[in-house]
C-alpha cells in the first residue's frame, strides 16, 4: 500500500496520528460514470487500485437547499445523515476497514457508544472482521442494542467515557486486537476529506464557508485536508471552515480564544443535547487548533437554547437529524457575520431516528 494507506501502530488513549496532506485535486472533473460512492475519488485519496474497497455506497450524498428566514440567507446542507448507517462515520469506516482487510487484520477493538461503533461494526461485518466495542455502561440501551445487532461484541465499561478508551487500549495490548479507533486513526478522519470532494463536485466550485460539528475533531480535520487539496487543485482560496461545539463542552473554542493548548484540562460538566461532540479531551485537539490557525478557520460554540431551536427548525423542514447535527444551524441562528458572496454549507453529520424516540414532536 502507498504510505497514506499504511496502517500505523495502534494509537495510545491520548493521541491521534495527524492526517497526511493530499495531492492537489479537482473533484469537478470526475467522470460522472465513476463509482457512486466515495471511491469515485480513489485517485485523490491515493488509494492503490489493486486493493478492493469495502463499500456500502457511502460518501456521495445530496447537497440540498435549505431556505429559512431565521438564517437570513439560503443555505446548503450536506446530507450525511442519509449515509448507509446514518452518519458521516461511514466515510471513515469504509477507508479504515478497507485498509484493515487489505492488511489481513481480522480482530479489532473500538471505543464508542454511538455512530462510530455502529458504522464500524457494520463495515467490519461486511469484511469478515470481528469487532469488540468498549462502550460506557451508561450509554442508552437502544444504542448498545443497535451496535450489537450490527455484529459487534459489546463490553460495557463503568465510569466516565475516557474509561472505555482506556479499556480498548488495554484489550488491544493484552489480546493483540488492533485498536481501530475512529477518534485516533488517520484513515478514519481522512474519510471526511471526501465530504469536501462531495461538496465541491455538487457545487462545481469551492464554497465560501462550511460549518460542521466539532468533537474529537475527525470530521473537521478531514474537511480541512480535503478542501486544502481542492483549493490547490482549482487554484482558488480555501473556504472558511467553522467548527461548532456545545457551549457546555467547548474545549477547542476556549483554547483558541485563550491562544493556548489548555483544552487538555477541560472537564465536561455534562447535560448537552449534542452528546456526539461532548468530548472533554479531543483526540485531535492540537491538530484542529493548528489547522484552524493555518487556514484562518473559526471555532465557535452554540448554547442549548439555540440547539433546541435549530433542531426544531430542521425537523419541521423534514430533516430528522440528531442534536449534534443541529449545531451548525444553531450557530447560524445567532446571526454571525457571513460572507457576502459564495455558498454557505452546513454538514448534517448524523441521523436522529436511532434515538429510540422522537427528538422533536410538532405537537
Amino acid at each position: 500500500m502507498k504510505e497514506v494507506f499504511r496502517l500505523p501502530p495502534p494509537p495510545g488513549p491520548d493521541r491521534a496520528t495527524p492526517l497526511p496532506r493530499l495531492e492537489p485535486c479537482n473533484p469537478t472533473s470526475v467522470d460522472r460514470a465513476a463509482a457512486r460512492s466515495l471511491w469515485r475519488w480513489a485517485a485523490a485519496l491515493q488509494w492503490p487500485g489493486r486493493l478492493p474497497p469495502i463499500t456500502l455506497g457511502e460518501g456521495l450524498v445530496a447537497l440540498e437547499n435549505l431556505d429559512l428566514r431565521e438564517v437570513g440567507r439560503p443555505l446548503r446542507v450536506l446530507r450525511d445523515d442519509t449515509e448507509p448507517t446514518g452518519s458521516w462515520k461511514d466515510r471513515g469506516s469504509s477507508l479504515l476497514v478497507s485498509a484493515l482487510a487489505a492488511g489481513g487484520v481480522r480482530r479489532v477493538v473500538e471505543d464508542s457508544s454511538g455512530n462510530a461503533a455502529l458504522s464500524l461494526a457494520t463495515y467490519c461485518r461486511v469484511a469478515g472482521i470481528e469487532l469488540t466495542a468498549c462502550v460506557p455502561a451508561s450509554a442508552p440501551a437502544v444504542k448498545k442494542e443497535l451496535i450489537r445487532r450490527a455484529g459487534a461484541r459489546i463490553e460495557e465499561v463503568s465510569g466516565p467515557r475516557e474509561r472505555a478508551t482506556e479499556r480498548a487500549v488495554e484489550r488491544s495490548r493484552r489480546e493483540g486486537l488492533y485498536h481501530a479507533s475512529h477518534a485516533r486513526q488517520p484513515l478514519h478522519a481522512l474519510g471526511a476529506a471526501t465530504a469536501a470532494f462531495n461538496i465541491v463536485e455538487a457545487l462545481g466550485e469551492l464554497p465560501a464557508m462550511v460549518i460542521a460539528p466539532a468533537g474529537h475533531g475527525g470530521l473537521l480535520a478531514g474537511l480541512h485536508v480535503g478542501f486544502d487539496a481542492c483549493a490547490r487543485g482549482l487554484g482558488r482560496p480555501m473556504p472558511t471552515l467553522v467548527g461548532v461545539q456545545s457551549a457546555l463542552c467547548a474545549p477547542l473554542v476556549r483554547a483558541l480564544d485563550e491562544q493556548s493548548e489548555s483544552w487538555e484540562a477541560w472537564q465536561w460538566p455534562g447535560g448537552s443535547q449534542a452528546d456526539g461532540v461532548a468530548i472533554g479531551r479531543p483526540a485531535r485537539g492540537s491538530e484542529i487548533l493548528e489547522l484552524t490557525r493555518r487556514h484562518a478557520g473559526r471555532l465557535v460554540a452554540a448554547d442549548e437554547l439555540a440547539v433546541d431551536r435549530a433542531l426544531r427548525l430542521l425537523w419541521l423542514a423534514g430533516l430528522k437529524v440528531e442534536p449534534t447535527s443541529a449545531l451548525p444551524l444553531a450557530w447560524l441562528l445567532s446571526r454571525p457575520s457571513l460572507p457576502d458572496t459564495g455558498q454557505v454549507v452546513a454538514v448534517l453529520s448524523g441521523s436522529g431516528v436511532r434515538a429510540g424516540h422522537q427528538l422533536f414532536s410538532p405537537g
